[in-house]
Protein backbone atom coordinates (compact mmCIF):
# COMPACT_ATOMS: atom_id res chain seq x y z
CA UNK A 1 0.00 0.00 0.00
CA UNK A 2 0.81 3.83 -0.64
CA UNK A 3 -0.35 6.84 0.73
CA UNK A 4 -2.27 8.48 -1.97
CA UNK A 5 -1.25 12.46 -1.26
CA UNK A 6 2.13 14.15 -0.97
CA UNK A 7 3.56 14.21 2.16
CA UNK A 8 2.77 16.97 4.45
CA UNK A 9 6.29 17.80 6.01
CA UNK A 10 4.92 21.11 7.26
CA UNK A 11 3.46 18.98 10.09
CA UNK A 12 6.52 17.70 11.35
CA UNK A 13 7.59 19.32 14.83
CA UNK A 14 9.27 18.81 17.83
CA UNK A 15 7.10 19.02 21.49
CA UNK A 16 8.42 19.18 24.83
CA UNK A 17 7.42 17.74 27.87
CA UNK A 18 7.41 18.78 30.87
CA UNK A 19 10.51 16.72 31.80
CA UNK A 20 12.50 18.53 29.39
CA UNK A 21 12.55 15.42 27.18
CA UNK A 22 12.20 16.40 23.67
CA UNK A 23 9.86 14.36 20.75
CA UNK A 24 9.96 14.41 17.43
CA UNK A 25 6.10 14.13 15.55
CA UNK A 26 5.07 13.44 12.31
CA UNK A 27 2.93 12.51 9.67
CA UNK A 28 2.68 8.77 9.21
CA UNK A 29 4.63 7.34 6.30
CA UNK A 30 3.71 3.64 4.88
CA UNK A 31 7.55 2.75 5.28
CA UNK A 32 6.46 3.08 9.37
CA UNK A 33 4.13 0.06 9.23
CA UNK A 34 6.65 -2.23 11.24
CA UNK A 35 7.31 0.26 13.76
CA UNK A 36 3.47 0.76 14.11
CA UNK A 37 2.85 -2.45 14.63
CA UNK A 38 5.52 -3.21 17.32
CA UNK A 39 4.23 -0.28 18.82
CA UNK A 40 0.81 -1.37 19.25
CA UNK A 41 1.69 -5.13 19.88
CA UNK A 42 3.86 -3.67 23.22
CA UNK A 43 1.00 -2.00 24.42
CA UNK A 44 -0.70 -3.68 27.71
CA UNK A 45 -4.14 -5.09 27.83
CA UNK A 46 -6.08 -1.94 29.68
CA UNK A 47 -4.03 0.45 27.08
CA UNK A 48 -5.05 -1.73 24.08
CA UNK A 49 -9.10 -1.68 25.45
CA UNK A 50 -8.71 2.08 26.24
CA UNK A 51 -8.03 2.81 22.43
CA UNK A 52 -10.25 -0.06 21.38
CA UNK A 53 -13.28 -0.41 23.52
CA UNK A 54 -12.47 -4.07 22.52
CA UNK A 55 -10.44 -6.60 23.97
CA UNK A 56 -8.54 -8.45 20.74
CA UNK A 57 -4.81 -8.36 19.57
CA UNK A 58 -3.69 -5.28 16.56
CA UNK A 59 -3.12 -8.16 13.64
CA UNK A 60 -0.41 -6.68 10.92
CA UNK A 61 -3.28 -6.96 8.46
CA UNK A 62 -5.64 -3.78 10.72
CA UNK A 63 -1.84 -2.06 11.21
CA UNK A 64 -1.15 -2.33 7.23
CA UNK A 65 -4.74 -0.56 6.67
CA UNK A 66 -3.66 1.95 9.24
CA UNK A 67 -0.77 3.42 7.51
CA UNK A 68 -3.06 3.98 3.96
CA UNK A 69 -3.29 7.09 4.89
CA UNK A 70 -4.03 9.77 2.15
CA UNK A 71 -2.95 13.43 4.40
CA UNK A 72 -6.51 14.84 3.81
CA UNK A 73 -9.82 13.25 4.98
CA UNK A 74 -7.21 9.98 6.89
CA UNK A 75 -4.25 11.72 8.86
CA UNK A 76 -2.01 9.94 11.62
CA UNK A 77 0.56 11.88 13.42
CA UNK A 78 3.29 10.04 15.28
CA UNK A 79 5.70 10.81 18.43
CA UNK A 80 8.98 9.02 18.15
CA UNK A 81 12.07 9.13 19.76
CA UNK A 82 15.74 7.73 19.06
CA UNK A 83 16.40 4.76 21.15
CA UNK A 84 19.82 3.11 20.29
CA UNK A 85 20.48 5.02 17.28
CA UNK A 86 16.78 3.47 15.77
CA UNK A 87 13.32 6.12 15.44
CA UNK A 88 10.78 4.32 17.86
CA UNK A 89 7.35 4.98 17.47
CA UNK A 90 5.63 5.84 21.74
CA UNK A 91 2.48 7.59 20.63
CA UNK A 92 -0.41 7.75 17.20
CA UNK A 93 -2.85 10.22 17.18
CA UNK A 94 -4.89 9.73 13.91
CA UNK A 95 -8.24 11.14 12.71
CA UNK A 96 -10.59 10.28 9.60
CA UNK A 97 -13.45 12.73 8.31
CA UNK A 98 -16.44 12.40 6.90
CA UNK A 99 -16.48 13.95 3.50
CA UNK A 100 -20.23 14.91 3.78
CA UNK A 101 -19.95 16.59 7.06
CA UNK A 102 -16.46 18.03 7.19
CA UNK A 103 -16.20 16.03 11.31
CA UNK A 104 -13.26 13.72 12.01
CA UNK A 105 -13.75 10.98 14.15
CA UNK A 106 -9.66 11.29 16.81
CA UNK A 107 -7.96 8.50 17.96
CA UNK A 108 -4.86 8.43 20.14
CA UNK A 109 -2.85 6.24 22.09
CA UNK A 110 1.06 6.47 24.19
CA UNK A 111 2.74 3.30 24.73
CA UNK A 112 2.28 2.73 28.27
CA UNK A 113 6.19 2.54 29.09
CA UNK A 114 5.66 6.34 28.23
CA UNK A 115 2.38 7.38 29.75
CA UNK A 116 2.02 10.34 32.56
CA UNK A 117 4.66 12.19 31.08
CA UNK A 118 2.35 14.71 29.19
CA UNK A 119 2.68 12.95 25.84
CA UNK A 120 -0.98 12.42 25.09
CA UNK A 121 -1.91 16.12 25.87
CA UNK A 122 0.92 17.60 23.72
CA UNK A 123 -0.08 14.97 21.05
CA UNK A 124 -3.47 15.85 21.24
CA UNK A 125 -2.69 19.78 21.05
CA UNK A 126 -0.93 19.38 18.39
CA UNK A 127 -3.69 17.15 16.54
CA UNK A 128 -6.33 19.71 17.44
CA UNK A 129 -4.00 22.40 15.65
CA UNK A 130 -3.23 20.36 12.55
CA UNK A 131 -7.00 19.50 12.39
CA UNK A 132 -7.93 23.08 11.97
CA UNK A 133 -5.13 23.52 9.82
CA UNK A 134 -6.75 20.86 7.35
CA UNK A 135 -10.21 23.09 7.86
CA UNK A 136 -11.87 20.06 9.96
CA UNK A 137 -15.32 21.14 11.28
CA UNK A 138 -14.85 19.11 14.43
CA UNK A 139 -13.04 15.85 16.25
CA UNK A 140 -15.29 13.74 18.51
CA UNK A 141 -14.48 9.96 19.24
CA UNK A 142 -16.46 7.83 21.35
CA UNK A 143 -14.98 6.30 24.92
CA UNK A 144 -15.15 4.54 27.34
CA UNK A 145 -16.22 6.10 30.90
CA UNK A 146 -13.53 3.87 32.10
CA UNK A 147 -10.89 5.84 30.52
CA UNK A 148 -10.55 8.67 33.19
CA UNK A 149 -7.36 10.09 31.87
CA UNK A 150 -8.73 10.68 28.38
CA UNK A 151 -12.03 12.21 29.77
CA UNK A 152 -9.74 14.45 31.59
CA UNK A 153 -7.36 15.50 29.04
CA UNK A 154 -10.01 16.15 26.56
CA UNK A 155 -12.42 18.02 29.00
CA UNK A 156 -8.99 20.12 29.59
CA UNK A 157 -8.74 20.74 26.05
CA UNK A 158 -12.39 21.39 25.72
CA UNK A 159 -13.95 18.78 24.39
CA UNK A 160 -17.53 18.23 25.43
CA UNK A 161 -19.22 15.04 26.81
CA UNK A 162 -22.21 13.29 25.96
CA UNK A 163 -22.94 10.13 27.55
CA UNK A 164 -24.60 7.53 24.93
CA UNK A 165 -26.48 5.15 27.15
CA UNK A 166 -27.33 2.34 24.09
CA UNK A 167 -23.63 1.70 23.52
CA UNK A 168 -23.01 2.87 27.12
CA UNK A 169 -20.08 4.98 26.03
CA UNK A 170 -19.63 8.70 25.94
CA UNK A 171 -19.17 10.77 22.41
CA UNK A 172 -16.91 13.65 23.13
CA UNK A 173 -16.99 16.62 20.90
CA UNK A 174 -15.07 19.70 20.57
CA UNK A 175 -16.14 21.98 17.84
CA UNK A 176 -12.97 23.17 15.94
CA UNK A 177 -13.16 27.29 15.02
CA UNK A 178 -11.93 27.80 11.09
CA UNK A 179 -8.15 29.35 11.54
CA UNK A 180 -7.77 32.18 9.22
CA UNK A 181 -4.03 32.74 9.17
CA UNK A 182 -1.15 29.54 8.76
Amino acid sequence: MSNSGEYPKRFETVLRLKDGTEIFVRPLKTEDRDKLYQMYTALSKETNYARFLIRKPITRWIVEKWTDINYRDKMALIATIKENGEEKIIADSRFYTDKETGEAEIAIVVLDTWQNKGIGTKLLQYTIKVARKMGIKALYAYISPENKRIIHVTKKLGFKAKWISESIEYKIELPLKQNKTK
